[in-house]
Order: structure tokens, then C-alpha cells, then sequence
């Protein structure tokens, strides 16, 4: 075998001369174990490794001897001022002992009493937190060796806890807490409620630890990832407080000390179960607070802005997850597809993942806040149009509803390309062309996506990401895309302009692939890039609206505001001689309606006259 070359030498010989170096065996190649002990603290505290066995090595205290007793008891020096020793930690090695607390501890977590060696350290939590539970077990006792080993481990467990869970007893009693024993009320699976965000709900209970300003509590509660149901974890933090506090004052509590615990308790099941309903895709109308949740660069955390949203959503945890994946939602423990248990549904969180259409945020919506949809149905009637083209409405609706029943079944020849329709929608400002995309996503009963180029940038690589995503998510709702205002990714491309010819050419290829409906509105038909025509299937021009179609938008605004006398034949005939768009007649009852309201009347003809003449219109 080869050998390697110490630096060690055996000294020197008698003549003088130094002897030849040791030789060591290859690295790792000796079949023995070589220990080394642990030197005593320096000057520094610091400790270092050594070869030599110390000397002054304290006997082992667990031995065959003490095997023989029912319990070890370790105690160590106490400084409180009360007594001299307290104990650290006790060992159970009576195994009918063990048998009782099986029993007694129930299925406490984190505790298996048929272990071979069973332990608890002081402040011995699971025996505090069931120490009624022995109480009762220890008085019902029959087996006599079993009576005698309860007696001995009460008696001690009595003497060390005693004024732990006499302060425990008489601070609940009187409803309230010290700091230093809120864990004595604070049980692992025990259910717990905050009102923290505004909104009261349940969380399992899972630990409770000290930190430098208090205490931070580790919870669980149920979350929706978009497919399965499962356990999430968060964090409530109990900051130091002197004297005592209501226990229902503390950001978090076990329910069980509320006196209407069982009304809480019902109506939170069913709240989730109200919540489970809406797992996948669901459109609803909303008006309250919601959150938005970012990641913040500086500290690598979550970080929560608050909104006021007053919009259609679209409860969409699954889109959630793929377009707003830095805060994306998942789950520690899966539970499945739906929710077995009323337990489960009792701590569902009541917050939903979705997409405001007006905010055009991803955001968290409260359950509460979320409301069915009232739809109008008269609005595809509502839309007005010049008497030739009103024809045009039964067509665009007809093409809309075909599509969105994926009636026409045709592909192209490339797989995927050209399955959605396209309608083009010009004229001048005010004529209905928004309007026939809003009126024809309330018929219809789906939502209505709005964007502008403003939405998508002028950059092409921002462009191109946003309509990536637009493209995407929205036929996955099966709602209808408006893109207003279209023209700057629609006009003529020209050599001088490389920059929107870029544009322009990003725009055509996303729209090959687009599955759903779309309307494209402009100002500017005649503008139009020539490639356009191939992959529009229907275009509309819509004309400057007559004195009679003004007539009928003006009887509809009219109809619809509050507080308002009646219009004579008369009057209706003469405000619609102005030549005004119909964005223009919304705005000009608008203005009139706030004058009559500044003036504690009902909107009045001489109100709307007021503001036609301010606009300096011709009558």
C-alpha cells in the first residue's frame, strides 16, 4: 500500500542527527473512527477541537439506574426570586403513564406519546393547554399501578405549573390576558379569528413564537391556486403590551372566547361555501375595497396597496396565477378539487383573485363586496343609428353571437389562424361605434375588454407583450375586445416611418391568431393599411347622425335621468336641430342636470337651453 509523507518527525537521535519523517496512511483509508473533544471556553469564549479527552468529564445521569423510575425530572437553577430550582424538562418512562396521556392529550399536535423516550420541556404547553383534560382523566383513574404513576406526575407537574395555570384561570375568567401568558390560551389547531383587514375570519392556529417585540403567530387557512384547494400560511404579529388587555382586543384569538362564537362560527362556513362557489372563471359587479399585492425590491416581501374599485370583475384565480405570477397564488398543503368539510370551508379566506376591467388591475376582491351582474337588456335597442343602417345592428349582433357559440367552425389552412372575427367600426366622434361593442357584451352577457394604444405603448417590445396577454386572456373569458382608437396601428405603413411600420406589422401577425371577437373603431376608414382588408370580416361606416336619430337619443338620456320634468314634442324637436354628436347630448344633460341640481330643482328645458347657449351652438 502506498504511503504519504508526514511532517512529523520521532525527534532526534542520539548522535544528533534527526530522524526519518512518520509515514502516514492515503487520506480516508483507515477502517477506524479517530474523536476529537471539545477544548474549554478562552478569554474570548471561543472554543476550539482537541485529541486529548478532557479529564474532568461529569458521570452519565441516564443509566441503567435511573431507567428503573417512572419519571426523570431535570431541574435547573432558578433566579426568580421564589425558589431555588425549577425543572427544565421531564422524561416519561412509565409506560402505562404514557397510555394515560395517549388518552388524556387526546391528538394534540406535535405529540406521540407511544414514543419509546416521551419528553416535555417546561413551559410544558401541551400539558397546560390540556390540563383539565388530566384533571378529569387522572379522577376516573381504575387501574391501580396506572392511579399511583398519574398521582406522582400530577403532583409534580402540580407544584411546578400551579401558578401558571392559576393566573391562566383567573385572567380568563375575567376575560382578559397578560403577555407573558398568551400562549397558555393559544392551542396548535385551535380556531382562531382576526378582523385584521376589515373583514372578521377564521385561521387554524398553528405556533406561537417570542420575538424582540413581542409574539408572532404562525397561521393557516384555506386559498384557491386556480386548480386545487389547499392550506396557506401567514403571520400575525402581538406586540409587547403591560398589565392586561381583553383577550378579544388581540389581533388574533381563539374563537372560543367570543359569546356569539357559535353565530360566527355559522356564518363563516357559510361564507366559505359561498367562496368555494366561485373557484374558476366568474363575472361579477363590484364596489368596494380591494388589494393589490407587488413584490417589493427593497426588502424581497410582499408588500399590499389598497383600491377602491367600483368596476365589473372577472373572478379568475387560474388567470391570476399566468398574468400576475410575481405575487401568484399557491398552496402548501392540497386539498383537492373542492372543499370535504365544513372545518375546511370555516377557514376559507374571503378574498378572490381577479381582474378589474375598469382598473385593468389584476387585484384581491372581498367576497362580500362581489354582486350578480344587472344587465341591460334594452341596450342593444338603445343604440341609435341612421334609419338605413339600423339593419346593421341585427347583423353585427347575429355575427357576434355565432362567434361567441364557435358556430362557424372553419380554420385556416395554418392551424389556428384566422378563428376569431374581426369588425371594423369608422366614422366621426359620437356616432355609436363604442357603443355597439358595449351594447353587444351586454346582450350577450360577457364581458367587454377596452384598450387604447395608450394601454399598450408605443414601444414595440411593450406593445407586442401587452397584446400577447390581451390576445390571450381574453377569449379565454369568452369576452368581446374593443380596441378604441385604433388608427395608429392601423393606418398606411410608409417608408419615412420605420418605427410604426413596426407597429403596424406586430399588430396584423397578433390579430392571425386571435380566437375571439373584436372591434376595431376609427376615425380615419380611408387611412386604413390595404393588409387590414384580408383579415377584417366585417366593416361598418357610421354616418353623422340626423336630426331624427338625435331626436331619440336625446327622449333616452331624458328618459333615464332622475329628477327630470317632461320634454314637450316641441322642445324635444328643437334640441335636436343642434347639431351634436351623441357623446355631446350625454355630456350636455349631464351639465344641465348638476345646474338644477345646484339650484334644488328638476332638470328643466330652460337648463338644457342654459348650457346649449354656453357652448355657443347654433339653435
Amino acid at each position: 500500500m502506498a504511503v504519504a509523507e508526514g511532517t512529523e518527525t520521532n525527534g532526534t537521535g542520539a548522535n544528533g542527527t534527526e530522524e526519518t519523517p512518520v509515514q502516514y496512511e492515503p487520506v480516508g483509508t483507515i477502517c477506524d473512527v479517530r474523536s476529537l473533544y471539545q477544548t474549554k471556553p478562552d478569554e474570548n469564549d471561543e472554543t476550539s477541537w482537541s485529541k486529548e479527552m478532557p479529564t474532568d468529564l461529569p458521570e452519565p445521569a441516564e443509566d441503567a439506574e435511573s431507567a428503573q423510575y417512572v419519571l426523570l425530572v431535570r431541574k435547573k437553577k432558578c433566579y426568580d426570586g421564589r425558589k431555588s430550582l425549577q425543572i427544565h424538562s421531564i422524561v416519561i418512562q412509565s409506560e402505562p403513564l404514557k397510555k394515560f396521556l395517549g388518552k388524556a392529550l387526546g391528538n394534540y399536535p406535535g405529540v406521540t406519546t407511544s414514543l419509546e423516550r416521551l419528553e416535555f420541556e417546561a413551559p410544558f404547553k401541551p400539558i397546560v393547554h390540556r390540563w383539565e383534560d388530566i384533571t378529569k382523566a387522572r379522577e376516573v383513574e381504575e387501574d391501580p399501578t396506572t392511579k399511583a404513576h398519574v398521582d406522582l406526575f400530577y403532583k409534580i407537574m402540580s407544584e411546578e405549573l400551579k401558578e401558571v395555570i392559576d393566573r391562566m384561570k383567573d385572567l380568563v375568567a375575567n376575560g382578559v390576558i397578560a403577555f407573558d401568558l398568551v400562549w397558555c390560551i393559544m392551542e396548535p389547531e385551535d380556531v382562531v379569528i382576526s378582523s385584521r383587514g376589515g373583514s372578521l375570519r377564521a385561521y387554524q392556529f398553528s405556533s406561537l413564537n417570542s420575538t424582540q417585540c413581542g409574539w408572532e403567530a404562525s397561521v393557516n387557512y384555506v386559498e384557491f391556486d386556480g386548480t386545487d384547494f389547499g392550506f396557506q400560511s401567514t403571520e400575525f404579529a402581538i406586540d409587547t403590551f403591560t398589565g392586561t388587555v381583553p383577550i378579544t382586543s388581540l389581533p388574533l384569538f381563539p374563537l372560543k372566547h367570543l359569546k356569539d362564537q357559535e353565530a360566527i362560527h355559522a356564518m363563516l362556513i357559510a361564507r366559505g361555501k359561498r367562496w368555494e362557489e366561485h373557484k374558476g372563471y366568474h363575472y361579477k359587479a363590484y364596489e368596494g375595497p380591494a388589494m393589490s399585492r407587488t413584490m417589493d425590491e427593497r426588502t424581497g416581501k410582499e408588500k399590499e396597496t389598497k383600491y377602491f374599485v367600483k368596476s365589473r370583475v372577472i373572478i379568475d384565480a387560474e388567470g391570476y396565477n399566468i398574468f400576475h405570477p410575481s405575487t401568484s397564488v399557491f398552496t402548501s398543503i392540497e386539498i383537492g378539487k373542492g372543499l370535504e368539510s365544513d372545518e375546511q370551508r370555516l377557514f376559507a379566506t374571503p378574498w378572490l383573485h381577479g381582474y378589474s376591467l375598469k382598473d385593468k388591475e389584476w387585484l384581491m376582491f372581498h367576497l362580500e363586496m362581489t354582486k350578480d351582474i344587472e344587465w341591460d337588456d334594452d341596450a342593444f335597442k338603445s343604440l341609435v343609428l341612421p334609419q338605413e343602417q339600423e339593419h346593421l345592428k341585427d347583423v353585427i349582433l347575429a355575427v357576434a353571437k355565432a362567434q361567441s357559440k364557435k358556430l362557424d367552425a372553419f380554420d385556416d389552412v395554418v392551424q389556428g389562424k384566422g378563428r376569431g372575427i374581426i369588425m371594423q367600426l369608422s366614422g366621426p366622434p359620437g356616432v355609436g361605434k363604442t357603443l355597439t361593442a358595449e351594447s353587444v357584451a351586454e346582450v350577450m352577457k360577457v364581458p367587454l375588454y377596452v384598450m387604447s394604444a395608450g394601454d399598450l405603448g408605443m414601444n414595440a417590445d411593450s406593445v407586442e407583450n401587452s397584446l400577447k396577454n390581451i390576445l390571450r386572456m381574453v377569449p379565454k373569458w369568452g369576452a368581446v375586445l374593443l380596441l378604441d382608437e385604433a388608427d395608429v396601428f392601423m393606418e398606411t405603413r410608409a417608408a419615412t416611418d420605420l418605427a410604426r411600420n413596426e407597429l403596424v406589422s406586430i399588430f396584423l401577425r397578433m390579430l392571425e391568431y386571435y380566437e375571439g371577437i373584436l372591434f376595431l373603431t376609427t376615425n380615419r376608414a380611408e387611412n386604413i393599411d390595404p393588409a387590414f382588408e384580408s383579415r377584417i370580416h366585417l366593416s361598418l361606416h357610421y354616418k353623422d347622425l340626423d336630426s331624427k336619430s338625435r331626436r331619440h337619443i336625446w327622449a333616452q338620456f331624458l328618459g333615464r335621468s332622475a329628477k327630470t320634468d317632461t320634454f314637450t314634442d316641441e322642445q324635444l324637436d328643437q334640441v335636436a336641430e343642434v347639431a351634436l354628436n351623441g357623446r355631446q347630448i350625454k355630456n350636455v344633460i349631464k351639465t344641465a342636470g348638476l345646474l338644477a341640481w345646484a339650484q334644488d330643482g328638476n332638470l328643466k328645458y330652460e337648463h338644457i337651453r342654459t348650457v346649449l347657449a354656453l357652448r355657443d351652438l347654433p339653435k
